[in-house]
């Protein structure tokens, strides 16, 4: 599974054999990035943010993440985020390898002149079905840049 994949936009390196204790991948995300609101059956899901800006909505709680913030997405709990100001890097070290498996599922290998984008993505129905197999559940749009701004506002 290592290797460098496109997925959703956002490019992916993952790190992290498939039979390694946990899974580490990096991606970079474009501006304005932002996955359906989502819960993991049996996942817990996090990520550090190397380098960008994002509004991340996990349950109830919004915060504001920086670079170097460690970012926890419970399993069974709705999250989502949008990156601001420019691309995101983020390190991901989910609990286990589902998401890489979405990640291949749903993406495909990166080629030279692959750059991450908002552009495009599967319709709906076929990331749901897609999603079926390791368990995330898209229960909610992305967040939209006037909704972060939203809570970005709320939050000073």
């Amino acid at each position: 599974m290592t290797g460098t994949w496109m997925f959703l936009g956002v490019q992916v390196d993952v790190l992290t054999d498939a039979d390694a204790p946990v899974a580490v991948a990096e991606g970079v995300l474009p501006l304005g990035a932002s996955p359906p609101l989502h819960v993991h059956d049996d996942l817990d899901d996090s990520f550090y943010l190397l380098d960008g800006r994002m509004v991340v909505r996990c349950g109830n709680d919004v915060f504001l993440a920086t670079s170097g913030t460690w970012v926890q997405f419970p399993r069974r709990v709705p999250h989502t985020f949008r990156v601001l100001d420019g691309p995101a890097r983020v390190l991901m070290v989910p609990g286990h390898d589902s998401f890489i498996q979405a990640v291949c599922a749903v993406g495909r290998p990166a080629t030279a002149g692959d750059v991450p984008t908002t552009a495009g993505g599967p319709p709906i129905e076929q990331l749901n079905r897609a999603f079926a197999a390791p368990g995330i559940t898209n229960v909610g749009p992305p967040m939209e840049q006037d909704e972060a701004e939203d809570l970005l506002r709320a939050l000073v």
